[in-house]
Order: C-alpha cells, then structure tokens, then sequence
C-alpha cells in the first residue's frame, strides 16, 4: 500500500485529482455533523428532514441529462473547478437557513453544484488513467473516503470548542477552496477530441446490471452519510462530541479499503471482492440493530470495509466494457450510483418516520443483499472480470 500510496502522491496529476476528491468528502463529512443542530433548531421531524434533503437529488437530477455536454463544452479541468468551488459556497446555505423553505433550497442548490463535481472529477481521473496509463481510480476514491473521516472527526473538536456550524462549515470551505485552487492547473483535460455529446442516454445493455449495484450500494453509503449521526445521538444516546465517530468509522475503514484496493483486485479478482464486501457491509449493518453506540459504531466501520472496493470496481469495470467508450461506461455507473447516493437520505427518512430509523438502516442491508444477488449474475460475464 505505501508504494502506490507514494506513487499516487508524487504524480502531480494523480495528487491533484485526488485533493478534489478529498475536498469534496472532508466538507460533506463535517456538514453531515451538524444535521442534528439543523433539525433541532428548525423543529423538524424525520419525515421532514428527509423531504428536505430529498431537494439535494433533485439540483443533481436536474441537471444530470446535462452533464456530459457541459463537461464537452468546458473540458474536464473546468468543469472540476467550477463544480467544486461552487460547492463549497453552496454547502453553507443549508446551514445558514432560517426556515424550512430556504433549507430546502439551499439544499437544492448543493445538488446542482455536487452532481456536476462528482461526474466531472471522475472523468478527470479516468483521463489521469488513459493519458498516464496508471491505475488511479480505487485511490482517488480512498481520498474521497479518508477526506470523510477527516470532516466527521474534525467536526467533534468545532463541536467540543463550541463553534456554530455556521463557523465550523465557513471556515472549511475557505481552506479548501484555496487548497483546490493550488492544484488546479493540475487536473488533466482530455487529450482527444469530444464526439457530439448526447443530452441524455441511457446506460447500456452491457453495462446496466453494473449500474444497478452501483444504485443499491451507493443509496446505501448516502443513507450512512445522512442519517448515522442522528441514529447515534437520537436513538442510542450517544453523547454530541462522539455521535459522529460512527461516520468517522465507516469512511476511515472504508477508505483503508480503497487504498489497499488495488493490489486485493489484482490479487483475488473483482468477483470475491464484491461479493465479501457485500457480505461484511451486511454484517455491520445489522450490527447496528443492537441497542449501543459503541456497537454501532463497530458495526458502521465494518459496513465502511465492506464497501470500499465495490464503488471502484464497478467503476473500472464498467469503463473497460467491449464496444462501450470508457466516459460514457464510468458515467452510467456514475449517474445511477449517484442518484442512489442522494436518494438515500430521503428514503431512510421516510422509512424512519413510518417504522423507525432502526429498521431503515436494515433496509439498507436488504439493499445489499439485493446487490449481491445482482453481482452474482453480472459477473458471471468473462468481460466483467477482466474488467
């Protein structure tokens, strides 16, 4: 691990998608923290809140048909930089909000801005791939995961110093934002020229059951983001300082994963991967029926392991499909797994509201499961695996 991890960094096209990627986790990780001061100071329930955050799928839905034209139009590079620093401007409206009203906008306009910079920095790590023939993918998204871990544990130091979130969220957005600026002439364009980029596509035969899991697991992994802090500290007790070390746990594990991601692929092949993530994922999640936090806890960093080597093997996979253009396999994936991360939050929210958020995290292994099943038929394709 540490050889590909120094490798990674010394590379300055490698490290500066990787910053990005890192960027975007560590302010989503701090912000995720104060979603219990946020309902707490609007009086919102859980039905609530999950409609609320169901405006942030909605910004990335709406312009989601829209992607690839604007990456075609910018480039790569641009679109990056323009996604990622309006995000972290758009990320303290929600916690600026006042009323129910403007916190649904705020987070709508979070949407907008957070789905173009997931699509655009990916495309900018398979270009780091393609141009620089290194294997980059499962690293970038360590980044991603770790940048959580550092937000979700950040965020009990601002919380213990008694920092409003309004400081807390302010003050990070002005440190990265100036950390993606240093690395920005960095980010790699692609080095052929765009084809005329359909407004919408669907994603392929070859490639839709791969989309599918990327759904289920990614809905999975926005579902833990959202609402693993709350369940902590609403439902098991957890004291406000450590509520959020449940999230802190899933994206350090998972991001463990991810780093030692790409030697277990080489290693044990994509079809074992999957299949024991899905099954330690599942495993973590029903750990949290058990009525402690520190159990919880336990659990949310097993189901972090888990899933840290699905997401970029479906990735890799689906970008190395016979008769499918990598960009439009890795924005497939992208697409349906995003809309699933998104749509997490709120379908555990309504789910809590109805029948109690304990149950909605064990809707999310029935989720796995459902994944598992799936990866049974999809890899029984020899052109998966050797993707």
């Amino acid at each position: 691990m540490y050889k590909s991890l120094h490798s990674f960094i010394s590379n300055r096209e490698s490290r500066a998608v990787g910053m990005v990627f890192m960027a975007l986790a560590v302010i989503f990780g701090a912000w995720v923290t104060r979603l219990p001061e946020i309902k707490e100071r609007l009086n919102l329930d859980e039905g609530q809140l999950g409609l609320a955050l169901f405006f942030m799928p909605l910004g990335a839905t709406i312009l989601l048909p829209f992607y690839s034209k604007i990456i075609q139009k910018l480039g790569e590079r641009k679109s990056t930089i323009i996604g990622i620093l309006s995000f972290l401007v758009a990320i303290v409206l929600p916690i600026a909000a006042r009323t129910y009203i403007e916190l649904m906008i705020g987070l709508f306009i979070v949407g907008l801005s957070m789905g173009l910079t997931d699509v655009a920095m990916n495309a900018v790590a398979a270009e780091v791939e393609n141009q620089k023939k290194r294997v980059i993918m499962s690293t970038c998204h360590g980044f991603f995961s770790i940048g959580g871990m550092i937000g979700a544990a950040t965020a009990s130091i601002f919380i213990g110093l008694g920092a409003s979130p309004l400081i807390h969220i302010g003050l990070w957005s002005v440190v990265l934002a100036l950390m993606v600026i240093s690395v920005a002439k960095n980010l790699l364009n692609s080095d052929q020229e765009h084809a005329e980029a359909h407004v919408f596509r669907f994603p392929p035969k070859s490639i839709l059951g791969l989309a599918l899991i990327g759904f289920c697991i990614m809905l999975s992994e926005g579902a833990i983001t959202d609402w693993s802090t709350i369940y902590l500290k609403d439902n098991l007790g957890a004291p406000a300082a450590l509520s959020g070390l449940g999230f802190a746990g899933f994206a350090g594990l998972m991001s463990l994963g991810r780093f030692l991601g790409d030697n277990l692929i080489q290693k044990y092949g994509n079809k074992q991967l999957v299949f024991l993530g899905c099954i330690l994922s599942i495993l973590g999640l029903v750990m949290l029926q058990v009525n402690n936090y520190g159990f919880a806890i336990a659990g949310l960093s097993v189901a972090g392991l888990g899933f840290s080597v699905i997401v970029p093997i479906l990735f890799s996979s689906a970008a190395k499909q016979p008769g499918v253009k990598a960009s439009v396999g890795i924005a497939s994936v992208a697409s349906s797994g995003y809309i699933g991360l998104l749509m997490g939050p709120v379908i555990i929210g309504f789910v809590a509201d109805s029948w109690g958020l304990k149950n909605g995290f064990l809707f999310l292994a029935f989720l796995t499961f459902l994944a598992l099943l799936l990866s049974a038929t999809v890899w029984k394709k020899s052109t998966i695996e050797k993707a």
